[in-house]
């Protein structure tokens, strides 16, 4: 399911880890089981697979979250974010 992503607060400096399950040129949809706050600037790594014979280079967002939906009870959200700042 996507990409592995690394998830980190802006505000807490807590870190935790999901996959992206959707990506836009401005939003982006990830799921953890991490619950942020709704306006809560996270740093995003994004860690795309492995291209046949090719090692791909990790993606660095700074988001903005709108969302957050639980998908399995207590387990497993998904975040809905706008994309506020790219970094290569």
């Amino acid at each position: 399911m996507g990409c592995k992503a690394r998830i980190k607060s802006l505000f807490s400096g807590q870190t935790a880890y999901g996959h992206c399950v959707d990506l836009s040129v401005d939003g982006i949809a990830l799921r953890s089981s991490f619950v942020p706050q709704h306006g809560e600037r996270l740093s995003i790594v994004l860690l795309p697979p492995p291209a046949v014979g090719e090692l791909m280079q990790p993606f660095y967002l700074d988001i903005e979250v709108r969302r957050c939906s639980e998908i399995v009870s207590g387990v497993l959200y998904e975040i809905g974010a706008i994309i506020m700042e790219r970094a290569s």
